[in-house]
């Protein structure tokens, strides 16, 4: 267990990296912007209804589940109200879009896997633990997708993905390492940690990658789309069972 964050730091980068890899293959293609990322939210709402709502709810509770939601929808709006607070500057009106977004999804995410990291670091070893990690790795797909798709468009490169893959993966270790040295166990206040993360992470999909997919297509398309990758998830759920 002495080297739980390191395996949970591993995972976190090797989702976040796959998907950055996918979105610099992707980057290319700006007709599918739409259908990148109502896919990437479609996934990630996916695999938050089907698997971490549940084990939540199975670990604090409903109640817990209402406050944690609430008050993590707060932490977003705060975030949200910092990055309107920044100006970024490109030398063009759809990269700033682009800046922003990106930015925005990161910091989010390096939120959301904190109290993610703290759960893992009591759970590693367990049969929730082995689920943890699987859906660790999963949702880092997409989000590095949606992270990195409109970092790359904007023109930036290799120094990026490193950087923000570091970003996004030390919260994870540093929260696995803390859950292990003081042994944070109660099981409603992992669920509560879990729920912050599930409020911040949500917000993300729905209001920043789903709308972005919405300005570049219709609701409609986004709509069919998501539900696809909703689809997705439900699938690989029955048959990793």
């Amino acid at each position: 267990m002495a080297t739980s964050w390191l395996i949970g730091a591993f995972v976190s980068a090797l989702g976040i990296s796959v998907g950055g890899g996918l979105a610099w293959v992707l980057k290319g293609f700006q007709r599918g912007f739409g259908f990148i990322f109502s896919l990437c939210a479609g996934l990630i709402v996916g695999l938050l209804f089907l698997e971490m709502i549940p084990e939540s709810i199975e670990l604090g509770g409903w109640l817990n589940l209402a406050v944690g939601i609430a008050i993590g929808l707060l932490l977003f709006h705060y975030i949200h109200q910092l990055m309107d607070k920044i100006t970024i500057i490109t030398d063009s009106h759809q990269k700033d879009i682009f800046v922003r977004s990106g930015v925005l999804l990161t910091f989010s995410i390096a939120v959301h896997n904190f109290p993610v990291g703290i759960s893992l670091g009591q759970t590693l070893g367990t049969e929730i633990g082995g689920i943890m990690l699987t859906t660790l790795l999963l949702h880092n797909v997409p989000e590095g997708i949606i992270v990195f798709t409109p970092l790359f468009l904007a023109g930036f490169g290799i120094l990026t993905y490193v950087f923000i893959t570091t970003i996004i993966t030390l919260p994870i270790a540093l929260g696995t390492l803390l859950g292990q040295l003081f042994n944070i166990g109660f099981p409603s206040l992992l669920a509560f940690m879990i729920n912050l993360s599930i409020a911040i992470i949500f917000m993300v999909a729905v209001k920043e990658i789903f709308g972005e997919a919405v300005r570049n297509s219709t609701l409609l398309y986004s709509s069919v789309i998501g539900l696809f990758g909703v689809g997705i998830i439900y699938l690989y759920m029955n048959l990793s069972l």
